[in-house]
């Protein structure tokens, strides 16, 4: 290797290094800048562990995937509040004051206003064992059948609203042997 290619490259990595020095700085003082009004707090593993996570009780009908409970996984989008913080029904031209989503009251004359719940006679609850990136069938129960303690999506996600000491009916295996749990298995 010649003299020149030798400068060439330890020129090369002393820039590299250099801007990386620097990227690494500005990151640094990013971070840490009162501009922002954040500030980098230290947190100690003994208070990590201290710490309970409790779900508000509006939090209550989101699943562990974010998602709202019953609620068909390209619907979703429709199911956020618009400027005037209501909910426009999926099948009709009706609004409704989006407090009254999911509040065991059927609002909407398509249903739609109550998906994780069994509130609605003619609602339909979509099993979270949706797939998010395939048009596919969703497995889905009636509205009716949602916590009635009786296990009828194939991951168990009916019956959400469970109490300490309260059974449900579960099936095994293929051959619908039923037995009493204290949770609904995943079987798909």
């Amino acid at each position: 290797m010649g003299l020149r290619k030798k400068k060439n490259i330890i020129t090369l990595t002393i820039c590299m290094v250099i801007s990386f020095i620097l990227y690494q700085l500005y990151f640094f003082l990013s971070i840490t800048s009162a501009a922002s009004g954040d500030r980098v707090v230290p947190v100690h593993v003994a208070d990590i562990e201290n710490i309970v996570h409790v779900r508000p009780e509006s939090d209550k009908y989101i699943n562990e995937h974010g998602v709202i409970k019953g609620v068909l996984y390209f619907t979703m989008p429709q199911y956020r509040p618009d400027a005037k913080e209501e909910f426009k029904c999926l099948k009709s031209d009706q609004y409704i004051p989006f407090e009254q989503v999911n509040d065991d009251y059927c609002d909407c004359e398509d249903s739609s206003d109550e998906p994780s719940t069994n509130a609605c006679v003619n609602g339909t609850f979509y099993c979270d064992s949706q797939s998010s990136n395939k048009r596919v069938a969703p497995n889905s129960v009636p509205s009716s059948k949602v916590n009635d303690g009786i296990c009828d999506c194939c991951d168990g996600s009916d019956e959400w609203l469970r109490e300490n000491g309260v059974e449900l009916l579960s099936q095994a295996n293929k051959r619908h042997y039923r037995y009493y749990g204290s949770k609904c298995l995943n079987q798909c």
